[in-house]
């Protein structure tokens, strides 16, 4: 295990803190946590590409970016009338 492995490790736990908090929170919050669950996701994806030499599934991170952020205006534009 090399240090980006463990990073990716260290970036997985904390998305725990993160949906605690989009399920028990307001909704506002919820959109939050989702927004940093994403961006921690995507993080631990290239961690884990550079930690194991595959640097071919680099392109699989940079499409996950690219549709969470259009997932998440979606899911705001849904909840926008209770925000």
């Amino acid at each position: 295990m090399n240090a980006f492995v463990v990073a990716a490790i260290a970036l997985l736990v904390g998305v725990i803190p993160c949906a605690v908090v989009a399920w028990r929170g307001q909704m506002i919050e919820a959109v939050v946590a989702y927004e940093a669950i994403t961006d921690l996701m995507v993080m631990a994806l290239i961690l884990l590409c550079e930690g194991f030499g595959r640097s071919g599934e680099f392109e699989l991170a940079v499409i996950l970016a690219i549709l969470m952020t259009g997932g998440g205006l979606v899911f705001v534009r849904t909840l926008e009338r209770w925000l």
